[in-house]
């Protein structure tokens, strides 16, 4: 029997905090030795018969190479984007996608394969706004929780204030993308690479495009979101008060 004592076996593993959105990217790294062959260089080494990537048992398009993430560190890290559509339709929710890395030579000199899958998972949308009631020249914050929009894990993602709907029961209907909130950001951002929150701050005005808000009302936010697994359009709907403190 061979001893295993400091032989290190080719592995395949999708980064932990990836989650699976049509459209989004899923990171996975590949650790073998085997590949590092400039130890003081970073290699880059070709994915061609190297990897395979099925997507509710379909084959799909992976990246063409995988990047060594430090000179002689055996670990190479990869990045595949999640098509919206398999076979004809949408992809949903239990869609899995696996990874399978085909190691020509392992330790003992036999090719062996392993492979890594992920799963679209069901969720639901959060939209709320803090505080309730703001008043006029008051900052208040509009929140959404929707892993849809986390497009990369790795990355800080954001969400347009367009589509954000504000409208008042006097009539006045605008986004958040108009200048009389002077929003702190330009865009809802994640609160980090991997969060699925979306935040921004903007401020209660006093009057939109020539039209005053009035006091004591109550204003309606709506977020559409066109992002599901399920492909379709969801409305959420959150209310702030007008007031004067």
């Amino acid at each position: 029997m061979i001893p295993l004592i400091g032989i290190v076996l080719a592995t395949i593993t999708i980064f932990s905090s990836s989650t699976l959105v049509p459209g989004g990217t899923v990171t996975f790294y590949v650790n073998d030795g085997d590949l590092d062959t400039s130890p003081r260089a970073v290699d880059e080494v070709s994915t061609s018969g190297l990897l395979e990537f099925k997507l509710a048992g379909t084959t799909i398009t992976g990246p063409s190479t995988i990047i060594e993430t430090d000179p002689s560190s055996g670990v190479f890290v990869g990045k595949i984007t999640i098509p919206t559509t398999i076979n004809g339709r949408d992809v949903t929710q239990g869609d899995t996608l696996v990874i399978t890395y085909k190691d020509e030579s392992d330790y003992s000199g036999h090719s062996k394969s392993s492979s890594a899958s992920l799963s679209a998972k069901k969720y639901t949308t959060g939209f709320d706004v803090y505080p309730k009631n703001a008043r006029i020249g008051q900052t208040f914050q509009v929140r959404i929780n929707d892993p849809d929009f986390n497009l990369d894990s790795r990355t800080v993602d954001n969400i347009s204030l367009s589509k954000i709907e504000f409208k008042t029961t006097n009539g006045i209907k605008t986004t958040l993308a108009n200048a009389a909130f002077d929003a702190k950001t330009t865009s809802l951002r994640e609160t980090g690479e991997n969060t699925n929150q979306f935040v921004v701050s903007v401020k209660m005005p006093k009057e939109i495009d020539g039209k005053k808000l009035k006091i004591g009302s109550t204003a309606q936010l709506k977020f559409t979101d066109t992002t599901s697994p399920s492909r379709t359009t969801e409305k959420l709907k959150t209310n702030i008060k007008i007031g004067l403190r």
